[in-house]
């Protein structure tokens, strides 16, 4: 067999492979006495048919058969011999079958990146404070509460910080409608019978706040500034005229802190509840700090080491940060309809992304080949459940899907990775 390897593009092979003519004929003799075992012509008991007979009768079935045969074999056994690191297929020729002659095809490939590893052991890594204060577990204590408050409807007074207040509003930017203006923005332009709460924390910035000291029946004009950072980026540093009009409001209860609230908690004590607090933030902050650091170890690799990466990966890769992002928003609040004015940034976004993580995760693996990082099976074994559990599924039954849709490696890379980052942090200098 004739392999040629050609460089046809960014981490791109295009292989142009000839099979002789004797092993060619070869598997089309197999082909013929399988046929021949298996079909049944007038005249003749199955099996016992002349060859010549079924090879004239079934002829087309058994080129297009020929060729489903010889194409996969011998592109694997070129791959082999050439050792191309294959990532996916992205074009396969139609081949000639011509009796007596080589058939040639070409298979064109996205390939494993060739790039040289920065040096990744001592990177340096600043440290943050992870200290809880009390003020923070206050904060958590009245959380808490709120997640047990209940709200009773108020008449004959104003609204004050932390009600909530029901609304019907206008807004535009310039004269003209807010979603004129900024199309993407699309349900943010007006709303009715939309709950606000009067604190800092509301959707529309600084609304909740300006909605302090209003009553029913009352309109107010309230100036809106979109921070850096809001959900449509569109809106972001734009000014906004809302007309409001207060249609309700309600007033937050809390429980008091009680030994009856307590009891609900299953907590013995205000202290013990705070000693839960306090440990529960500082759990979460030394988390943070390390999931923080980790980054920081992901983006000095993706600084140093300069490598391109396969199209395909980078594509199958965007599609899934396309899709979590679209359930972010969702989970967020946002409706389908603004979701989709803001495909176009989202898909060049999460092109971005998933670039970046399509190359991060060639050069941890790298890393682990360097370092030789192993898996065992009872650690793919404890992952699986895991994620069943997550999942609400059964182990096996979850295990066995993962199986039949080749999926079983994957978990062992992902374990793989993890693995190789607690490494790079354990071997960083953190100050």
């Amino acid at each position: 067999m004739k392999v040629s390897v050609k460089n046809t593009g960014t981490c791109r092979q295009t292989l142009k492979i000839e099979v002789p003519a004797d092993a060619v004929a070869a598997e089309r003799a197999e082909l013929l006495n399988y046929y021949a075992k298996g079909v049944s012509l007038p005249g003749f008991r199955k099996g016992h048919a002349p060859k010549a007979l079924v090879e004239k009768k079934f002829a087309k079935d058994m080129a297009a058969d020929l060729k489903d045969r010889v194409v996969p074999k011998f592109y694997h056994e070129a791959i082999e011999q050439e050792k191309v690191k294959v990532v996916a297929v992205v074009e396969v020729s139609e081949p000639e079958v011509v009796e007596g002659k080589p058939l040639k095809f070409e298979v064109t490939v996205d390939v494993v990146p060739e790039f040289k590893l920065p040096k990744y052991e001592g990177i340096t890594i600043k440290a943050e404070k992870t200290d809880v204060s009390e003020k923070q577990i206050n904060e958590t204590v009245e959380s808490i509460l709120r997640q047990h408050a209940t709200y009773e409807d108020i008449t004959g007074r104003a609204a004050k910080e932390k009600d909530m207040v029901q609304v019907s509003y206008e807004s535009t930017i310039g004269g003209q409608p807010l979603e004129e203006k900024v199309p993407k923005a699309r349900g943010l332009g007006h709303g009715n019978g939309y709950w606000i709460t009067c604190d800092e924390e509301s959707f529309l910035p600084s609304m909740g706040k300006a909605l302090v000291g209003s009553k029913i029946g009352d309109k107010k004009d309230v100036t809106v500034k979109f921070p850096e950072g809001f959900i449509v980026k569109e809106l972001a540093g734009m000014k906004a005229e809302f007309k409001v009009e207060v249609t309700g409001m309600r007033e937050t209860k809390l429980p008091e802190l009680n030994a009856e609230f307590l009891k609900q908690l299953h907590i013995e004590s205000e202290a013990e509840l705070r000693k839960n607090i306090r440990e529960h933030l500082e759990a979460n902050a030394k988390n943070k700090e390390k999931g923080r650091q980790q980054d920081a170890i992901c983006d000095f690799l993706l600084e140093k080491a300069k490598l391109d990466v396969p199209e395909s990966a980078v594509k199958e890769q965007a599609r899934q940060v396309m899709y979590d992002m679209a359930r972010q928003r969702m989970m967020s609040g946002m409706t389908q309809e603004q979701i989709k004015a803001q495909t176009e940034d989202m898909m060049k976004e999460a092109q971005v992304k998933g670039e970046e993580q399509v190359k991060l995760r060639y050069i941890i693996m790298a890393i682990a080949d360097e370092e030789k990082v192993a898996v065992t099976d009872q650690e793919i074994s404890d992952e699986i459940v895991r994620m069943a559990v997550q999942q609400r599924r059964d182990a096996a039954e979850y295990r066995k899907e993962l199986e039949k849709g080749g999926h079983l490696e994957s978990v062992g890379d992902q374990i793989r990775f993890g693995k190789t980052i607690e490494f790079l942090l354990e071997k960083a200098k953190i100050k």
